[in-house]
């Protein structure tokens, strides 16, 4: 018997963006702290620095990119807070959240 698949709020398009902007955001700073690592070893000039500090700003710009474009109130379009919890659009005061406190949206 197949189980049932219960459909988490993380599973929508919009919090999938959210998720691949987080993940970019995580190897950044992962790429960052090898980048310090690998100035230590072979020194700040070494290519090897260079090119991961030029993917780690890659992927914090390509973090913001994703959240600017794709995270945004499916009401009026604004761009949502990156950070915290997002209980409604700061623009249109639209609630996603019903009056259990689950999300809704």
């Amino acid at each position: 018997m197949a189980k049932n698949r219960v459909k988490l709020s993380e599973d929508k398009p919009y919090h999938r963006w959210r998720r691949i902007g987080f993940y970019c955001l995580y190897a950044a700073i992962a790429l960052i702290v090898a980048c310090f690592v690998l100035g230590q070893i072979y020194g700040t000039e070494s290519a090897v620095c260079l090119y991961t500090g030029y993917a780690a700003i890659v992927l914090v710009i390509w973090f913001y990119l994703i959240n600017f474009f794709k995270w945004r109130c499916p009401q009026c379009h604004k761009t949502l807070p990156l950070l915290g919890p997002v209980v409604s659009c700061r623009i249109c005061k639209r609630s996603f959240m019903d009056n259990k406190g689950q999300q809704v949206w």
